[in-house]
């Protein structure tokens, strides 16, 4: 690719084309005027340089041989890149995500939920760039089959969730389908449900039980998920909605009345919705 290439066009133009694209010499992220909700799965993979990013609303600093595990939906915010800048990015589509999601490509989705990037060694950046390199050359065959790519990219995904595990010295994350379907459900229904039990009857399961499973395979609570899912969602919607008044917010969150969500939004931010929004 090539330098300073426009970053926002050229991956949803190839996205609709072929469904997961491999950029590589992005030397430069946009400095978005306002926040940009990604609907894509993205690696981001930094060679040299740093960049200065918000990811729902967390300030991160992106440095050499860090690894970034974007899933869709999450509001970025790029503040600034070096002019020494470098990154590789695999960029997959809903649509084909969703095929991932099915065969648990992931193991590591709460990690990376959580905490989107981390760093690699030396040997690990050789070899996820190995890996990355095999994806690019199927992805250039003529009449690649589509699968191909998913078993390359399923493949790259398992070694990126290990590196993690033994670089943050954890045991990495043996999931059954029992936490994605839960995640997608969170997505699904938080705006009208904040209770576990809600979620615990959906899967026929008693609340206790269904939460120590959660616990067991994430490494924290039911609970705390559906509130990391509703802050980001509120951080959204006052950062992209300003016309929006704060009541609305809300009740488009499934709030009983605003003082019910300023108090849920300043402890878990430690600022009122309005200070949020003015910041």
């Amino acid at each position: 690719m090539g330098n300073n290439v426009d970053f926002l066009g050229q991956m949803d133009e190839k996205i609709a084309a072929q469904g997961i694209v491999v950029l590589d010499e992005i030397t430069r992220m946009p400095a978005y005027s306002e926040p940009y909700v990604s609907p894509y799965y993205i690696i981001c993979i930094n060679h040299s340089g740093n960049v200065h990013n918000e990811y729902d609303g967390l300030s991160v600093i992106f440095n050499p041989h860090d690894i970034a595990i974007v899933y869709p939906n999450h509001e970025l915010f790029c503040h600034s890149t070096s002019p020494d800048y470098r990154a590789t990015l695999i960029v997959v589509s809903e649509e084909l995500f969703g095929q991932m999601v099915e065969i648990n490509a992931s193991r590591g989705r709460f990690w990376h939920e959580s905490y989107p990037h981390f760093h690699l060694t030396d040997k690990q950046f050789g070899d996820i760039m190995s890996i990355v390199k095999a994806l690019h050359t199927v992805l250039n065959i003529n009449g690649c089959i589509r699968e191909n790519a998913i078993e390359i990219l399923q493949v790259l995904t398992n070694v990126i969730d290990n590196f993690r595990s033994e670089n943050e010295n954890t045991i990495a994350l043996q999931t059954s389908n029992l936490s994605p379907r839960y995640y997608e459900a969170v997505k699904k229904y938080c705006h009208q449900h904040h209770d576990v039990a809600f979620y615990a009857n959906l899967f026929c399961l008693t609340p206790k039980y269904f939460s120590t499973l959660i616990r067991q395979e994430t490494g924290r609570t039911a609970s705390h998920w559906i509130q990391q899912h509703l802050v980001a969602q509120a951080k959204i919607i006052l950062r992209t909605k300003k016309d929006m008044r704060l009541g609305e917010v809300s009740e488009l969150l499934g709030f009983n009345d605003l003082t019910a969500f300023s108090r849920f939004f300043r402890r878990e931010t430690g600022m009122s919705p309005s200070e949020y929004r003015k910041s």
